[in-house]
């Protein structure tokens, strides 16, 4: 399971959702690269649903709704594809990027 950031080349930033040019440095060298894993940083309670800000190292900081018992500070995996896998995931929906590229 992994969630599917841009990346860019020139400046190394990440980001999600996709964008046309880099949001720190304006450049248009981007490629997409693979996030398996974050940690939770903060914790909101809608009724059942649970939204968290999830960072990622070295970034970006994702917002997804979690699935399991998870506290500020666990390390959950990252998907795109929610499902019943019986471990805490954070559920990213996924944004209009190209296909993973090698970087």
């Amino acid at each position: 399971m992994s969630v599917i950031v841009q990346n860019c080349r020139t400046c190394g930033g990440r980001w999600f959702p996709a964008r046309l040019l880099c949001p720190r440095c304006g450049g248009a060298d981007l490629a997409t690269k693979s996030i398996e894993r974050g940690t939770v940083q903060q914790l909101t309670h809608l009724g059942d649903v649970v939204i968290a800000s999830v960072a990622c190292d070295p970034e970006p900081l994702l917002v997804a709704r979690l699935h399991g018992p998870v506290e500020v500070g666990d390390v959950v995996e990252l998907t795109d594809r929610p499902g019943p896998s019986g471990r805490p995931v954070a559920f990213v929906p996924p944004s209009a990027t190209p296909r993973e590229e090698s970087s």
